[in-house]
């Protein structure tokens, strides 16, 4: 029986207040790296490079100020001090941003900065003004002695990875797994004796919690001593038991939200309104389905940064879609402001959180601390990280249909058979006789640019997401329409394949020269035509500073008719940047375009006779073939859309020279690292090199983020820092063995973690071994890095609120789907607010709740899921007040207890066999003869407390023994 059982009468009689009071004595486990430190470089240099270097730093100190370094800001100027770490209000240099009147010459001299930017300085100094910058330093010169070959070379995490052998060790008879060897060895060094074998009921509670984030049920416990009755070796019976549980869908929802912490998932943008990020679940159950299939991790990695340039994309097995391309929305499920000032600053903001979700998830490193000058300690130079920039500028976010069993592919199919066949029928006549010249039907203002679509195929760097959109042909196939407008040859129209098509069309990158675009359209309403500028994506959401830049709903209705469409407005104040025209079509409906022309006046207007009409298919040959076109056109199921990643204009982004987008450099290519080749490559080609068994990072980085999640560490404790600034690997030879073997198994996660769970390291006590004295321990091993014991851990967030589910019987089995709306407390109000979930989420798993960004789940977040802002291999692990509150007082516990405490109460069980299954059900333990008559007692007094209710009694003690750490933690 668990220790932290309360053993005596007295002690059961407690109250919940003072059993929470016991447990709350905090401690507190830090994560990888302070992350003040990505706060600052992500945000505050900038600020200060582009706004106050010029005169305060690099040799340049107005005033007698210099903020290029902490003791420049430290010292001060003429005025003394310019912060005050811990109180903005105090600070001179917060007052002169804010042009604080009669106190200080406001500051930047020219311009005041935009109220976010005071913001953020403001947050810095009230937290304390964190500044890694410790001596001021020149970084012309930083950068003549920087070397990336030199870092490489000196560095571990660059090496090629090794295959060791494995090491001798004293205990030959304990090691069970190959890697239990490199184990024993340290501690065979160190004069260490492994801890003994933990209990079979503890053992299988880690491992059930492990790999599907659920306890034991009744029925696997039952299961498991079955088992361990019915084969001679005890290992035999533990590997069927890994086997099943890998086998469970409950492990791809374990091990997906592992992977949701380093991508940041979250389904709004967050910011004042907190925008919805459109079918962000679909990503959620993408991950799901490709853990449980035990996809290979090198096919994720492809998928992840190229999915929509694969070949030969995976497919669901059962309903025949493209499951590749889903992988990339995660590029998109960054944080976003709705009303950027400066929109390419907005971009350069985002891209800077793609690059560091990208560098750290994939391969360990921090390339966006190489967004403003080359990495301080790591191989990474600033053209490194706008080389990564240059895929990103070169991309898209779109929205993209899923063809559900093929539908779409077959629907096509159909209708280009029926066109051809009555193309063959009638012989070679066209469909009408438009003039393929089409400038010379309109009189177009002075200085325009034109976009038409003549040619028998797309324009090159047009992109077609979906099946809806296709190109007219002037041809006899365009007499025939599928939907309920005639066709016109020469244009791009979504309803070639129907109306119930959807689909998003984008044009190629243009640089914005005049402050009007006019697009001959014919559209339904509820399409959208749009401008996108710099890749901003959020003016659909809240058009306040690109109001005219697109078009949506009711704006886009042209009654079935063909009209000129303007869109113009703010777009004047946007001439010289880059953009692209995106229409969307969601269905049902349809939206065609025929003319694009770029002009300051209006649009232009149509000579005297050049009118045409649209095409007909006016005869009794033609109508039978339309009949049958419309047929099959017209079985289109409700679309299912993704976000996505989809690839556009080639760009090569110049250097911001010290971050700031005003000052621009040389331009980069798109290409990877310099330490990783750093030669020109496609996106394709980038995802090809970091999903190779050859890169020195990927595979250290994976089984090091998986050996963490079982052993509360990583052989690399910064799991997302293999760089300078983070730890030297405690076992390397080991961490090069997992990452060699894990590449020969096939980049198997399933078959490594079956490796992992079963050895003798994982197997071993939470206790150590009685022949270790203490001081041996506290010399040799004082915080366990050698493992001499198994690491004792709490359970994260979401199995604790799983658990209380499954241990009361309310959990909902169902999967996949839109995730459940956060349940809203009273204090959770405010701009962006949704309607309130359900208290108890529907029973779902926390996998399925919504996240929220401005409305995070209280309950969770108190339990230490990260927010949702940037990557987190290793979330924090605290133990404060707050949590044995939230188990007291949370109304979904008490909701739960009071569930549980009604099927105890109509028991026929006497109370002391009652309170045995109860104990085995919600700590997967058996209590001892004296556990059970105390926790009988402490019944009594509950009903005596609740003058005789039962059911209140039980409901109590249930309460109790979710309270316990023998329920939260893992032994």
């Amino acid at each position: 029986m668990n220790r932290t059982f309360l053993s005596t009468a007295s002690s059961w009689r407690l109250t919940l207040a003072i059993v929470f009071a016991l447990l709350g004595t905090r401690l507190s486990i830090a994560s990888d790296r302070d992350p003040r430190h990505d706060f600052f470089e992500n945000k505050i240099r900038p600020l200060l490079v582009q706004h106050c270097y010029e005169c305060h730093g690099e040799g340049e100190s107005e005033a007698g100020l210099q903020l290029d370094s902490r003791p420049g800001w430290e010292v001060g100027g003429d005025s003394g001090a310019a912060i005050v770490p811990g109180d903005a209000d105090a600070s001179l240099l917060i007052d002169a941003v804010r042009y604080t009147e009669d106190v200080i010459p406001g500051m930047p001299p020219d311009s005041r900065l935009s109220d976010d930017d005071v913001a953020l300085l403001t947050k810095w100094v009230n937290e304390g003004a964190f500044d890694p910058r410790t001596q001021a330093s020149s970084p012309e010169s930083e950068r003549a002695t920087f070397s990336v070959s030199q870092r490489r070379a000196e560095h571990w995490s660059w090496q090629p990875i090794q295959n060791p052998d494995l090491p001798v060790v004293n205990q030959t008879d304990w090691p069970r797994k190959s890697l239990d060897h490199f184990i024993a060895k340290k501690l065979d060094d160190a004069g260490i004796v492994p801890a003994e074998d933990a209990d079979d009921l503890v053992w299988l509670r880690r491992v059930c919690f492990d790999l599907t984030g659920l306890p034991p049920s009744l029925d696997q416990i039952q299961h498991f001593r079955d088992l361990l009755r019915t084969f001679e070796s005890r290992q035999r019976a533990r590997e069927q038991v890994v086997d099943e549980l890998l086998d469970s869908p409950s492990f791809g929802e374990k091990w997906a939200r592992h992977w949701m912490d380093l991508v940041r998932y979250a389904e709004t943008f967050g910011h004042e309104f907190d925008y919805e990020i459109p079918y962000a679940h679909e990503y959620r159950d993408y991950l799901i389905r490709a853990f449980n299939l035990d996809v290979p991790y090198d096919q994720m990695i492809r998928e992840h940064v190229a999915g929509d340039l694969l070949e030969r994309p995976r497919r669901h097995e059962t309903e025949s879609f493209n499951e590749s391309v889903i992988a990339t929305g995660y590029w998109h499920l960054h944080e976003a402001t709705h009303a950027p000032t400066d929109v390419l600053q907005n971009e350069a903001d985002i891209a800077a959180n793609q690059i560091d979700v990208f560098s750290k998830t994939f391969m360990g490193l921090t390339v966006a601390c190489a967004r403003c000058h080359d990495h301080k300690f790591d191989a990474i130079s600033t053209a490194d990280y706008y080389g990564l920039f240059s895929y990103l500028q070169s991309s898209r976010r779109i929205e993209r249909p899923l063809d559900v069993h093929g539908r779409g592919a077959q629907i096509a199919t159909q209708a280009q058979a029926i066109r051809r066949d009555f193309a063959e029928r009638i012989g070679v006549a066209t469909s009408d006789d438009r003039s393929k010249d089409a400038e010379s039907q309109w009189v177009a203002p002075a200085g325009t640019r034109y976009i038409g679509f003549e040619d028998p195929e797309l324009p090159n760097g047009w992109i077609v997401a979906g099946t809806s959109f296709g190109l007219v042909p002037d041809s006899p196939e365009a007499r025939l329409s599928a939907g309920s407008h005639k066709h016109l040859p020469g244009t791009i129209d979504s309803s070639w394949y129907g109306e119930g098509a959807a689909g998003t069309l984008q044009s190629p990158t243009f640089e914005i020269t005049s402050d009007k675009i006019h697009l001959r359209v014919r559209s339904d309403a509820n399409q959208m035509i749009r401008v996108v500028i710099d890749n901003f994506q959020l003016a659909p959401a809240n058009a306040l500073l690109f109001r005219g830049t697109l078009l949506n709903g009711k704006q886009t209705d042209t009654k079935g008719q063909w009209q000129w469409k303007t869109l113009g407005g703010d777009l004047r104040k946007y001439i010289g940047q880059r953009a692209y025209l995106e229409l969307i079509d969601r269905g049902p409906g349809s939206i065609a375009v025929d003319e694009i022309w770029f002009a300051g006046d209006g649009p232009p207007t149509r000579r005297a006779g050049d009118e045409t009409s649209d095409s007909a298919a006016n005869d009794d040959q033609a109508k039978s073939a339309e009949e049958a076109l419309k047929a099959a056109c017209g079985q289109w199921p409700a679309p299912r859309m993704v976000l996505a990643m989809a690839e556009g204009s080639a760009i090569q982004t110049p250097v911001y020279i010290r971050g700031s987008h005003t000052n621009q450099g040389d331009p980069v290519p798109q290409r990877n690292l310099e330490a990783l080749g750093g030669r020109p490559r496609t996106r394709l080609e980038l995802a090809d090199e970091i999903a190779s068994a050859s890169n020195p990072l990927t595979t250290r980085v994976y089984v090091n983020r998986i050996w963490q999640k079982l052993f509360g560490k990583g052989i690399v404790e910064s799991v997302d820092d293999f760089g300078p600034q983070g730890t030297r690997p405690s076992h390397p030879d080991l961490l090069d063995h997992l990452a060699t073997t894990f590449s020969q198994d096939g980049w198997s996660t399933k078959r490594l973690l079956r490796r992992l769970v079963l050895s003798r390291t994982y197997g071993q006590s939470v206790v150590a071994h009685p022949r270790n004295s203490r001081q041996l321990l506290s010399t040799a091993d004082p915080t366990n890095r050698l493992l001499h014991r198994m690491t004792l851990r709490r359970l994260p967030a979401e199995s604790i609120r799983d658990a209380i589910l499954h241990t009361a019987g309310t959990l909902s089995s169902d999967a996949f789907g839109p995730s459940v709306p956060t349940h809203r407390t009273a204090f959770m109000s405010g701009r962006g607010a949704r309607r309130s979930g359900p208290l108890d989420g529907h029973g779902r798993r926390s996998i399925y709740l919504a996240v929220y960004r401005n409305f995070l789940n209280p309950f969770l977040t108190t339990f230490d899921r990260p927010n949702p802002f940037g990557p987190k291999g290793r979330r924090s692990q605290s133990n404060v007040p707050a949590q044995s509150l939230a188990l007291m007082n949370d109304p979904f516990v008490i909701q739960q207890a009071d569930k549980l405490g009604k099927q105890l109460v109509a028991s026929a069980e006497s109370p002391d066999a009652v309170i045995r299954g109860l104990v085995l059900r919600v700590h997967a333990s058996e209590p001892s003869d004296d556990q059970v008559q105390s926790l009988v007692r402490f019944h009594q007094d509950l009903v005596r407390m609740h003058n005789g209710s039962g059911e209140a009694a039980w409901k109590d003690l249930v309460h109790a023994l979710w309270n316990m750490k023998a329920f939260t933690y893992l032994r």
